[in-house]
């Protein structure tokens, strides 16, 4: 049937724009590592956490910075604004799900044992040495508004 065939042709090209990495383990703990670190006020133990989960030449951006941070050191200011801005808050991974070897966390930014909580969005590439290469984060589950 040609219909079948046709449909099999779409799938079959896929252009990425993207390596893909190998992944063993896709809950791997190199991510919920990453946003312990934002509750971290102490800077020296926060780019303890950081050194061990990001690639050297990370990049990561959200809607609350003004660029694209690449490198732990931004990355690790920023995250101290937060720690500042919202202590005792703490950015909490409640859901991993991967495909093609690219990652999507759901996090809860609360205080921690709170019901109440502002979830958000991130996309996750990793490196070969399973830490983060590239991280992009959106506000909300994406739902309609």
């Amino acid at each position: 049937d040609s219909t079948v065939k046709w449909a099999a042709s779409q799938h079959a090209v896929r252009p990425f724009a993207f390596p893909i990495p190998p992944c063993e383990a896709p809950m791997s703990d190199t991510i919920p590592a990453f946003f312990s670190a934002w509750s971290m006020a102490d800077a020296d133990a926060r780019l303890a956490v950081l050194n061990g989960c990001l690639s050297d030449a990370v990049t990561y951006a959200d809607p609350r910075t003004p660029d694209v941070l690449t490198g732990i050191a931004p990355i690790n200011a920023y995250l101290g604004m937060f720690s500042e801005m919202a202590p005792g808050m703490e950015a909490r991974v409640v859901n991993i799900s991967t495909t093609l070897g690219q990652f999507r966390a759901t996090v809860a930014f609360g205080m921690p044992g709170s019901d109440q909580a502002q979830r958000g969005q991130y996309f996750v590439t990793m490196a070969e040495d399973g830490k983060i290469a590239a991280m992009v984060g959106f506000v909300g589950m994406g739902e309609p508004e």
